[in-house]
């Protein structure tokens, strides 16, 4: 039955990547070359969602791909602060996220843009 369990899960995987990006907003950077995208992905029902981050060419399409530049969730609900990215310049992005949120990947450069980033405490909120 185990077998048959995992086989399942791989079939969905392979076939439909049971994986999905929901919600994205975009912004371009001031120069109009480059912009991030912010989403939640949604791993299906066993998890929760989380928050992800992607900086592309402007003129790209996000795919159905995890981010590029960073991921965190709320951490099984010990923080509901939602992380925000700006652009600091055309080749700067800053991304403030909650201290009490689990970091998956945080970029530190994808391609030539540079990222930084603030981890607030709750009072700083």
């Amino acid at each position: 039955m185990r077998s048959l369990l995992i086989a399942a899960v791989t079939v969905c995987v392979v076939l439909s990547g049971c994986c999905g990006n929901e919600g994205s907003y975009e912004s371009v950077s001031p120069d109009g070359q480059w912009k991030y995208v912010s989403f939640e992905r949604n791993y299906g029902a066993t998890t929760g969602n989380n928050l992800q981050i992607s900086v592309l060419p402007a003129s790209k399409r996000l795919a159905n791909n995890a981010g590029n530049a960073f991921t965190a969730d709320y951490n099984h609900q010990a923080t509901s602060f939602t992380p925000k990215a700006e652009w600091l310049s055309a080749r700067r992005l800053l991304i403030t996220y909650s201290a009490k949120g689990r970091v998956f990947k945080k970029e530190l450069k994808v391609g030539p843009i540079d990222i930084s980033y603030v981890e607030l405490n709750n009072r700083q909120r």
